[in-house]
């Protein structure tokens, strides 16, 4: 099955970009929005995301200062808009960010069973769900904060899983959405080797325009993006050049510096190829009840 229209703006004119991995990767001629054309059922995706090898980079206890670079940054713009209040991390690995929240009511979200099972011996199994955003069971208009961050790109129906923060988000509470930017300078250089091209796992591409159209479309009120700095170690770089391929020149500058003094050269990256973008719910109209729900998770 193939998408015959753009999931964003259901534009019927795509334009084959690239070939990878025997995924085919259109753009959308009204809209500009571009994603794998192949439609992935779940039975699918529950094979692609099986049983995982572990990941070296949010695995590696030696990177959580590499990985706390971003979220402080991105704390601190979170507390610039909305006071402390829930917050909830969609697809939250093993709570790295959600550690960072100190002062914030903390839950998440997340399928992978490994990293499941940490994230619940810190804040607890009633705040960390195995579910995907639309089938928790939280009430709506329960959090202040909801973050997607290297999420977003993964989920099939993109307008379906902004409708569902939408409903679980509190009337002017606060949407942050981290994805790589596809119209950046360095994904225009490289084509179908931009490193965060990987189908199936990255199933759309944004840029920051393609988001804001999901964002406007869904009832979101666009608020800003920006281009927060990185920090990682050089051994990562080559990892990322490998877009998950265990062969070729990158992997094996990477197996060659992990662990070494040299691959723990930690550099600052900044190559607006990951943006962050904030949005907002919209606030209720006049006479309706503004005020958040006092209830739990269902």
């Amino acid at each position: 099955m193939l998408h015959t229209q753009c999931p964003i703006c259901s534009g019927g004119t795509l334009a084959r970009r690239f070939i990878v991995d025997g995924y085919t990767i259109v753009k959308c001629a009204a809209c500009s929005f571009v994603f794998v054309q192949e439609k992935l059922s779940d039975s699918d995706l529950a094979q692609i995301y099986g049983p995982q090898d572990p990941d070296s980079v949010y695995d590696d206890p030696a990177n959580i200062d590499n990985l706390n670079f971003y979220y402080l940054l991105l704390k601190d713009r979170i507390e610039k808009r909305v006071p402390a209040g829930r917050i909830l991390d969609v697809g939250c690995s093993e709570g790295q960010f959600l550690e960072t929240m100190t002062g914030w009511d903390r839950y998440g979200t997340e399928l992978a069973r490994k990293s499941y099972l940490v994230a619940c011996e810190k804040f607890g199994s009633d705040r960390v769900i195995p579910a995907t955003i639309s089938d928790t069971k939280f009430a709506d208009q329960f959090f202040d904060v909801i973050a997607l961050q290297d999420v977003f790109d993964h989920m099939p129906d993109p307008l379906a899983a902004l409708r569902d923060c939408l409903r679980l988000l509190r009337p002017g509470g606060l949407l942050v959405i981290k994805v790589h930017n596809i119209a950046c300078l360095y994904a225009r250089l490289t084509g179908p080797r931009f490193y965060a091209i990987i189908p199936p796992y990255h199933l759309s591409y944004f840029s920051p325009q393609t988001l804001r159209l999901a964002l406007e479309k869904t009832g979101f009120e666009f608020s800003a993006h920006e281009f927060l700095p990185h920090l990682l170690f050089l051994q990562t770089v080559f990892l990322r050049l490998a877009s998950n391929r265990k062969e070729g020149v990158y992997h094996g500058l990477y197996r060659a510096l992990s662990g070494t003094r040299v691959g723990r050269i930690r550099i600052r990256k900044n190559l607006h190829d990951i943006v962050t973008v904030f949005a907002r719910a919209p606030m209720m109209p006049a006479g309706c009840d503004a005020g958040r729900s006092t209830r739990g998770p269902l």
